[in-house]
């Protein structure tokens, strides 16, 4: 029997293609061009909460908080992102449909951005990138396709659904692979991966597909 494949993802190929246009109009302009293109339409927090005290353009700065996360720093960094995204995109548009699909991509992404402006208020450094938006769309898949491994239990007294445990689950490993992640690579000095975008991402969606319903058991 021949592996299941969901109906084309118009919303995943609509979204990939923006994000390399992006990045493909970063290599037509040249250094120059990219590192105004960063900076201008990057999301830099002291310039959001600068902007939330009145002391700078809030229409711009509230821009950033959706324009960050079609910009990129290189094409590992686009073709990373974009791998994840054609992967379990498709799937969560299967279920959701497209709008929700865009819908969850953009709110995830908004709510990493601000859970990455909570943590470093003062920094400076521009935060670009799908990974927040892309984290929301992984979480919804891991909540409405993962397989029931977890036995229902009860912890201190509350009632949880195997289900529920094995979404937690999920959003454990996630939490610590991104926490290793930034251990790892954020350098004083240096470019680093803004973590908490992606586990505010992913938080976001496993609490979005919750609402959504049961997808298949099965692919």
């Amino acid at each position: 029997m021949k592996p299941f494949k969901p109906p084309q993802a118009f919303a995943t190929n609509w979204l990939i293609g923006l994000c390399a246009a992006v990045q493909f109009a970063v290599l037509i302009g040249g250094t120059a061009f990219g590192d105004r293109m960063i900076f201008q339409f990057g999301l830099i927090p002291a310039r959001v909460v600068a902007a939330a005290a009145g002391h700078a353009d809030p229409w711009g700065a509230g821009a950033t908080m959706f324009t960050h996360m079609f910009l990129h720093a290189g094409w590992m960094h686009l073709g990373l992102n974009l791998f994840f995204l054609a992967w379990v995109g498709r799937y969560v548009e299967w279920v959701a449909g497209w709008k929700a699909l865009v819908l969850l991509f953009l709110g995830g992404g908004l709510v990493g951005g601000v859970a990455e402006i909570l943590v470093h208020p003062a920094s400076t450094a521009p935060a670009i990138g799908a990974s927040g938006a892309i984290a929301a769309v992984f979480g919804a898949y891991a909540i409405l396709f993962a397989q029931h491994r977890a036995q229902s239990r009860r912890v201190l007294g509350i009632a949880f659904s195997g289900e529920t445990l094995n979404a937690l689950w999920y959003a454990a490993t996630w939490i610590v692979l991104q926490l290793m992640t930034g251990f790892v690579f954020n350098t004083p000095g240096g470019g680093g991966i803004a973590i908490w975008t992606h586990i505010g991402g992913f938080l976001t969606g496993l609490v979005v597909a919750r609402a959504w319903g049961h997808g298949p058991r099965t692919l």
